[in-house]
């Protein structure tokens, strides 16, 4: 026989009221001990007494994994759950993911691994986290960290996606591969329980059949490096139920009625943290030794990802001769690649994605801007649109070309040195007469 359980805290109604419900399920099922109830839980004993104190409400996977363990029901469990924590009940009215029910399918749980060690970016969580019944674009620069904040704000709230979570990969950093939304929508329906006989209607019918699963359903949708607004139009839906993120390099500014958030690099206080959180303790390095390979890095969490991960190669390094050594190499692209991460390769992407236009502008304000970008004439607007859209140009007010940016630009030219000059001659000289 155990200890006694101490009585249910009362201080909180609604949080002591769900913990006696368990306590009386924990009963009927003729008061396994939580030892007991681990086992199978995949929690700890203490997590699952825990549930049951009133100290605090229990997370929704607890919840499942508690009832599990008593061999209650789930689906009951979930609709309890979502009524202590705010959320509606609708258990004679709601339709159930028909995979779940009919061939014993799990709910969809399509979520990537979500990013350890993530740091920062506390405004952009907290705006995620405002209600909303229409889609979130994240947009901004290769490498800034726009899956990594959407993924972990994914995690975050996938536990009031109650009915699963959907995941694609739209392939816009991967010109051979690009996926076709209809293939997405197929995925996705068959995910959520839909049969095989179901989708041989005509494509109308298989948007129509996803949007309303969506708007029945508590589903969290997140479609990543999407490439243009046409790839996403069929999969768009409009829920008060569902939440739907959109992530590309591109604002997308052809979708409306969605919500826009651009991330940019991390403030250099948050690039030190993440250095510091990562740096192996045996590596040598002083204060302004970590600013300089945030500043190296463009404060882009992605390039700070791989420097660190080669850095710790080698654990006994001094910090300050891995950054001097990238200076006097003048090739830091080349130091910035690990397994299949490349810097290079991801501003290679998103270079190929420009009209040649804009792609001839950015050879030519490589050389002429040291950092900040000067006034340019009112004809180039829309290519600096583009520039700023594909992420090769940052700012507001004031528009800059990073160093990584402009040593690939520098990279590239010398690659393709014979046809350049020609095409790149006529633009440069506009501009000195317009300047």
């Amino acid at each position: 026989m155990g200890r006694p359980e101490k009585p249910v805290n009362k201080a909180r109604e609604r949080v002591a009221q769900f913990a006696d419900e368990l306590r009386q399920l924990r009963a009927l099922a003729g008061n396994p001990t939580y030892r007991q109830m681990a086992e199978c839980a995949l929690f700890s004993p203490s997590v699952l007494s825990s549930a049951a104190s009133g100290n605090r409400m229990p997370s929704l996977p607890v919840t499942l994994a508690f009832v599990a363990a008593c061999g209650g029901d789930e689906d009951i469990w979930r609709q309890r759950w979502l009524a202590a924590t705010g959320g509606e009940v609708r258990l004679s009215t709601r339709v159930r993911p028909a995979g779940r029910r009919a061939g014993g399918l799990p709910y969809p749980m399509q979520l990537p691994q979500r990013p350890r060690g993530f740091i920062g970016r506390a405004a952009e969580l907290e705006w995620l986290r405002i209600p909303g019944d229409t889609p979130i674009v994240i947009s901004g620069p290769a490498g800034v960290g726009k899956s990594g904040l959407a993924l972990h704000h994914a995690h975050r709230q996938a536990a009031e996606a109650t009915d699963g979570q959907l995941y694609a990969d739209l392939g816009a950093h991967h010109a051979h591969s690009v996926s076709s939304p209809y293939d997405i929508l197929d995925g996705f329906l068959r995910a959520l329980g839909v049969s095989g006989d179901q989708l041989s209607g005509t494509l109308d019918h298989r948007v129509g059949l996803y949007r309303t699963l969506a708007a029945e359903r508590r589903l969290l949708i997140l479609l990543d490096n999407v490439c243009n607004e046409q790839q996403v139009r069929p999969l768009l839906v409009d829920s008060d139920t569902s939440t739907m993120m959109l992530v590309s390099r591109k604002r997308l500014l052809g979708l409306r009625d969605v919500r826009r958030l651009q991330i940019r690099p991390l403030a250099r206080t948050d690039s030190v943290a993440m250095i510091e959180s990562a740096l192996p303790f045996t590596v040598t390095a002083e204060a302004d030794d970590l600013d300089r390979l945030a500043a190296a890095c463009d404060d882009l969490p992605l390039a700070l990802d791989i420097a660190l991960r080669r850095i710790a190669l080698r654990p006994h390094t001094v910090l300050r001769q891995v950054v001097d050594g990238w200076h006097r190499g003048g090739d830091v692209l080349s130091w910035l690649r690990i397994g299949d991460l490349s810097m290079r390769e991801y501003l290679r992407s998103a270079y190929l994605a420009l009209s040649q236009p804009a792609q001839i502008l950015l050879h030519w304000l490589a050389p002429v801007a040291a950092d900040a970008v000067g006034p340019l004439p009112p004809e180039d607007d829309e290519l600096v649109d583009e520039l700023v859209d594909a992420g090769m140009l940052s700012g507001c007010a004031e528009l800059r070309l990073s160093p990584l940016v402009r040593a690939f630009v520098f990279d590239t030219a010398r690659s393709m040195a014979r046809g350049l000059p020609a095409a790149v001659g006529p633009l440069r000289a506009g501009h000195h007469a317009a300047s």
